[in-house]
Order: structure tokens, then sequence, then C-alpha cells
């Protein structure tokens, strides 16, 4: 039994000063003089955390682990009453083959653990989420004034503040065994956990009418479950530098589930724009994506409810709000599962790597798709002749009578009225991708080569990332990857705004020891 108790205090003090020039006179000198204006860069954040913990671990003959702990922070940039934050954690584990000696055989099972834990985390957010900050700009530049003119200026952030703003807390509950076969040439780790978030801290886009362009919120709650799996097969091992081949294949499959949020919202854009984004909206998984949709008919059809309404010239119309007045859904980008396969192999000196993946669904919201549809720059749209009729319905707007759609469009009106520049759901694929992620090929040399030089060992090693993708469920013709990040860092994910390709890499190293 061993025991550990202690504190911490930690002191963040983040301070930018820089200056940054505009209008270069002399091409290529950059130096600040040789610019014809001036303006000051100062930005200073500061934060203090405190925190106490302790935890004890028990060891009985080496088959039974435990092991407790718990933590408790404080902030200082959160009010008074939410500053604080306790979230304890405690594991499990058993080695029935330790402690059994007949489980265990050659040609068998060789080693078997269960463990079960429940953890707890907790987030706080940085800067000054609960105070409404003054900008100050003692260099502005007022064009108004005769001849323009220097300004000192004063504004309100752009961040509007939350005084109610709470820590976050991860709850997790896992159960897992890993086990080895064949005198341990298979290898396997299974894990299923379910995870509650609480109080997730996000950046919620608001109306710029307001006065504001953001707020730092909380979501209620978010439930959420999932498996990971791997597998580990030594398919030939190795003697004395023979041929040797390890492969291995995880799996990753994870669901979210928003279950409450803040009284009186409904739904919480907090990524994007308030139109066209990622949303917290209760029922539905953590991050789905909202937007323009395509307006269907309604639950008072029921023979012909969820199908499109195309309007008089044949072009879908568009729909900005559900029946409860909220953004419509326009997809979900959580891909259902996530897969990797990875091979190793070595002869003599030298080895071989191979990481493939493999995401399955999840959906992006494509501007660089959209785009080259609507401008006729794949070869998809090689057919201009053609004309296209939209399926779906037309609803006569006096008797409200629902007749099927067989109104004509040429090439242009389909491509570029409706995919390009139409509803957003129109933007949505579907963002599976099978991706050759890594290849690597090494060479050691021998020792007996190294003996007269001053190296202990020395290896190079040659490797390329991302040689090849297939995202198959997108307009062939486009090429496109759907591994983008259109929105920043942060937690959005799924869009895609005319973002740079992805990039193929290749590397070369060495490594010597002396």
């Amino acid at each position: 039994m061993s025991f550990n108790l202690g504190a911490t205090s930690r002191h963040e003090n983040f301070d930018q000063n820089g200056l940054q020039s505009a209008g270069q006179v002399v091409f290529g000198v950059l130096r600040h003089n040789n610019f014809t204006s001036y303006q000051d860069i100062q930005f200073t954040r500061e934060r203090n955390i405190l925190g106490v913990y302790g935890s004890t671990s028990i060891d009985y003959n080496n088959f039974i682990y435990a092991t407790l702990s718990a933590r408790n922070d404080w902030t200082s940039n959160f009010s008074q009453e939410n500053r604080s934050l306790f979230y304890p954690s405690a594991s499990l584990s058993f080695i029935p083959t330790q402690a059994f000696d007949g489980l265990r055989s050659d040609g068998g099972l060789n080693y078997l653990k269960l463990r079960a834990g429940y953890g707890t985390s907790a987030g706080f957010s940085a800067g000054y989420p609960t105070f409404n900050g003054l900008n100050t700009d003692t260099n502005a530049y007022d064009a108004n004034a005769n001849g323009g003119g220097i300004l000192i200026t004063n504004s309100t952030s752009s961040l509007l503040a939350n005084p109610d703003i709470k820590p976050e807390r991860v709850d997790e509950l896992e159960f897992g065994a890993e086990a080895s076969f064949l005198k341990r040439r298979v290898n396997l780790d299974v894990s299923y956990y379910t995870r509650d978030t609480r109080d997730l801290i996000v950046s919620q886009p608001i109306a710029p009418s307001t006065g504001y362009t953001s707020t730092t919120t909380n979501i209620g709650k978010i439930e959420g479950n999932g498996i990971e799996a791997s597998m580990n097969v030594d398919i030939f091992e190795s003697e004395t530098n023979g041929f040797a081949w390890n492969a291995g294949v995880n799996f990753t499959k994870n669901d979210t589930e928003v279950t409450e949020l803040v009284e009186g919202t409904d739904q919480i854009v907090f990524a994007g724009f308030t139109n066209l984004g990622n949303a917290a909206q209760v029922g539905q998984p953590l991050g789905v994506m909202v937007g323009g949709a395509v307006q269907r008919v309604d639950q008072n059809n029921p023979a012909l409810v969820g199908n499109a309404i195309v309007d008089g010239v044949g072009d879908y119309i568009e729909l900005t709000q559900d029946e409860n007045g909220l953004v419509p859904i326009i997809g979900d980008p959580n891909p259902d599962f996530v897969m990797s396969y990875n091979s190793t192999m070595s002869f003599k000196n030298f080895s071989l790597n191979v990481l493939v993946t493999h995401q399955s669904g999840g959906d992006v919201y494509s501007s660089t798709i959209k785009t080259l549809l609507g401008r006729g720059l794949t070869t998809d749209t090689e057919n201009r002749l053609g004309t296209y009729i939209l399926p779906g319905v037309n609803v006569d707007d006096e008797t409200g009578a629902i007749t099927t759609n067989t109104t004509n469009i040429n090439n242009s009106d389909y491509y570029f009225s409706n995919v390009a520049f139409g509803p957003d759901e129109l933007g949505v694929y579907d963002a599976s991708v099978i991706r050759l992620q890594e290849v690597s090929v090494g060479y050691s040399f021998p020792s007996k080569m190294l003996e007269k030089t001053p190296f202990g060992s020395f290896s190079i090693t040659v490797s390329g990332n991302n040689l090849w993708f297939d995202a198959y469920n997108v307009p062939e013709g486009t090429n496109f990857d759907p591994n983008v990040a259109g929105l920043g860092v942060g937690n959005g994910r799924g869009f895609d705004y005319l973002n740079g390709p992805s990039s193929r890499r290749y590397g070369f190293s060495v490594k010597a020891t002396f």
C-alpha cells in the first residue's frame, strides 16, 4: 500500500507585445520604418490555479490492484461561487492468470487481465469569461476627419461576459480486458466506456446585432459511450535476424447525445456561424451540423412526408428554420467508426512499416466541392447539354395540392443554382475515407560495420505520409480530401471553406548513438 498527498499552485501569465506595420514603401525591406503606418500589439492574460490532491494504491499478491484518488481545483478567473471543482477517481484490476496457475498454458491463454475504472477530470476556461473587457486604441485612424486623422478610441470587447460560467467536468466509467495467446503471439485489448460531460465550456457565436459576436457558455450534459478494441499478431517471429511480420488492427466507435441544455435554450451553435455551424441540441449527437435545409413535406401529409419541395422554376426551396424555430440539422460530422491497420515487416537489418486508416461515415460541408461543381471545374459536370429533374414534389400555394415535380432545368441551374448556391444541405457529403497514412523503410547498420566508427548505432529511415486516399462517397472528379479543419482550432468539425488541399509529405531521418 502506498499513499500520495500534494498540492499545486500555478500562475499563468501571457503577455504579447509587438508592432504591426502597413503600407510598404520600398519592396522587400522588412523594417518598420519602411511602412507608412504603425499599430501597437498588446495583449495580456493572467490566471491562478490552486489544487490539492491525494491518492492511495493497493496491491495484493500481484494479482489484485486498486487505486483511489481525488482532487480539488480552484481558479481565479471564475466567479466566487463557481471557481471550485472536486473530482475523484477509482480503478480496480484483477489478473486471473496470476491468481490461478492452471489457467495458463503455452499453446493457449498466456495472460488475462480484467479491469474497471471510474475517472473524472475538470476543465476551466482561459481568459476572462465573466467580465466584459474594454479595448483602448490610441492610434485609431479616422478617414472622415479633414485629410484623415488619428483618434483615441475606447470600445467594449466583442465577447459578452457570462458571470454564471461553470467549470466543466467529465465522468467516465470503463470496463476492459487484456489477453495474450499462443506464447504471446496474439494480443487483444478491448474496452467499453460510458462518458458523461457536464457543463462543457464552448464559445457560442451570437448575432452581431447584440453588440457582441460571441460568449463563453456551458452545455448542460452530454452522454456518450464507445468501444475501443485492438489486436496484434506476430504472424512470423524472427530468429537471428530472419523474417518477422507483425500486423495489428485498431477499432474505435464513439456515440454522444446531448441530454440537457441551459434552461430556456433549445439549441446552442458553438462553432462556425449562427446560421451554419456545429450545434448542441437535446436528443442529438454533440456537434451536429445546422444550416439551410431543403424544405420538405411535413407531417400533415403522411403519405408524402419527407419529400423535397421544388418551386415553380424547378429549384429546391430553402428552409432556414424548422417547426420549432431552430436552425435545421443538415448533417452529423461524427464518424460511425474509425479503424487503422498496421503492418511491420523486418528482415535482417531492413524494416518496412505500413499504416492504413479507414473512417466510415461522418459528414462534411464542402465549399470546395460546391464551387468545383457550380463552376463546372470538375469532370463530374462534363455533360453540359443534359437536363435534370430534381427529385421532389410541387405544392400548389392556393390549394395545397401536391404533385410530382416534372420541371426540367439545365446543367447550369442544377449545379450552380442548387448544388453550389442552393440550400446548405446540398453541400453536405459523406466523409468516409480510406487512407494510406504512412509508409516507412528503414535500415540499421550492423554493429560490425560500426566497430571502427564513433557510433554505437546508426540507422536511416525514408518515410511518406498521406500517400494515397479515396474519399469514396464524394464526387470522384473533385479528388476532395475530407480531412480538413475549416473552422480552425476548437470544437468545430466537418466544415470546409475552400481550405487548401491536404499535403503529401516525405521525410528522411538519421538516428545515431555515440
